[in-house]
């Protein structure tokens, strides 16, 4: 078997490792004398590291972080406006009541109805359905022609 890696020797000391595994490395460890020294040095800096001294902040960052986590209480879901659905509808019919006004004052304010004069009402007594003459002596048929 080869070697193992520091990663796995590191994990067989936390005792990290599936049963299986723990075992099987464990049997290396007694044939290996490289892996057995290694695994001594990562006690050895295990120990060294709980040695140390705990280092203790200046400030209680606690009360800061915990009214952070606290739930917030929720504002309460906006009401439904059912109006919204009617505005494109009102909006359309003030439209056509505005521009229906508006016509309206056109038509009776500012242009004056009157009526045509008789004499271009006589210019299509004698034509045909359907024909224009400009003037009645021309739509009037010549007698003596053939």
């Amino acid at each position: 078997m080869t070697c193992p890696t520091t990663e796995a020797l590191s994990a067989y000391a936390d005792h990290m490792l599936a049963p299986a595994e723990q075992a099987r490395l464990g049997q290396h460890l007694r044939g290996c004398g490289a892996c057995q020294q290694r695994l001594a040095e990562l006690a050895a800096l295990r120990q060294a590291l709980r040695s140390l001294p705990s280092p203790t902040p200046g400030l209680d960052l606690a009360p800061r972080i915990e009214g952070r986590l606290r739930p917030r209480p929720r504002r309460p879901p906006p009401r439904p406006r059912p109006w919204i659905g009617w505005l494109p509808a009102g909006l359309a019919t003030g439209m056509a009541l505005a521009s229906g006004v508006w016509l309206g004052s056109l038509l009776l304010g500012g242009a004056t109805a009157g009526t045509r004069p008789a004499s271009l009402a006589r210019v299509f007594d004698p034509v045909p359905p359907g024909g224009l003459c400009a003037a009645t002596e021309l739509c009037r048929p010549l007698k003596g022609l053939p």
